[in-house]
């Protein structure tokens, strides 16, 4: 019963319509080395994930890397998003109720909603819009303050002109969890948005064998995360942290940009 749990578990490795055609076919052979030996059963897990990630990862070579920066540019969005909704609730707590700040809440969880489920050119406009009411486009717009928009412009008009090519599926909604989860967190002292972002930054890193976009879109929503934090007085101790953001920045946009050159060179040498 364990075995047959931990090669299920093995299995989720590989993508959907490839487990669908063949993975009772699969599971049964891992179960079969199973029997005979324990070591086996622990390789051939191991091949099994290791066999997914390929699977996953020639899919992502096939889509290109147009497709690819494209969708990290999605990503990014999404990111962007989640973390001005917690940026808004945090100042809405330590500053009071604020009819505006509420505004802007339920604005940007509905464009939210939006792209979650799949109406993601709908969200990206939209988006621009609250960036113009909400953000520092405005008859008073200093140029410090637009220079800390192009990033998430850039990538909603990229959002606009090439939205993710995906089903539209409203149990993609359950991503909201997490994002109330951090918002309950997020208050905290040690908690704040850079550490929200370096967790799902973590997770891009773990997925770079097979798929760079993740890792990109972190590394463009730390782009805005250190620009906005540019201006602010540095306290003792947090200098070496800035430069450690930068640095993490630098690596994860260049780590995954020549994941993605490997990737298409592999592709054309088929």
């Amino acid at each position: 019963m364990i075995h047959e749990r931990i090669g299920r578990a093995a299995l989720r490795a590989y993508p959907p319509p490839v487990r669908q055609a063949r993975g009772p076919e699969m599971l049964g052979m891992l179960l079969d080395a199973g029997e005979h030996s324990r070591r086996a059963f622990v390789r051939e897990s191991g091949s099994l994930v290791l066999g997914g990630l390929r699977e996953r990862r020639a899919i992502t070579v096939r889509a290109g890397a147009r497709r690819l920066i494209a969708d990290s540019c999605c990503q990014a969005v999404l990111i962007w998003l989640m973390l001005w909704i917690l940026s808004a609730l945090d100042t809405q707590l330590f500053a009071g109720l604020s009819r505006q700040l509420l505004v802007q809440e339920v604005v940007l969880a509905a464009i939210l909603l939006c792209a979650l489920v799949g109406y993601e050119r709908i969200a990206a406009i939209s988006g621009l819009a609250a960036i113009a009411v909400f953000g520092p486009i405005g008859p008073h717009t200093q140029l410090v303050l637009l220079a800390r928009a192009v990033v998430p412009i850039g990538c909603l008009l990229v959002m606009v002109r090439a939205p993710r090519k995906r089903p539209r599926d409203p149990r993609r909604l359950l991503w909201l969890l997490p994002v109330c989860a951090l918002a309950v967190i997020q208050p905290q002292p040690s908690v704040g948005l850079p550490e929200v972002l370096a967790l799902l930054s973590l997770g891009g890193l773990l997925r770079l064998f097979h798929d760079p976009r993740l890792a990109i879109a972190c590394g463009l929503v730390w782009i805005v995360i250190l620009t906005a934090d540019g201006d602010r007085p540095v306290h003792a101790g947090l200098g070496l942290l800035a430069v450690l953001a930068f640095t993490v920045t630098g690596v994860m946009l260049t780590v995954g940009a020549g994941r993605l050159w490997i990737m298409r060179r592999g592709q054309f040498s088929r």
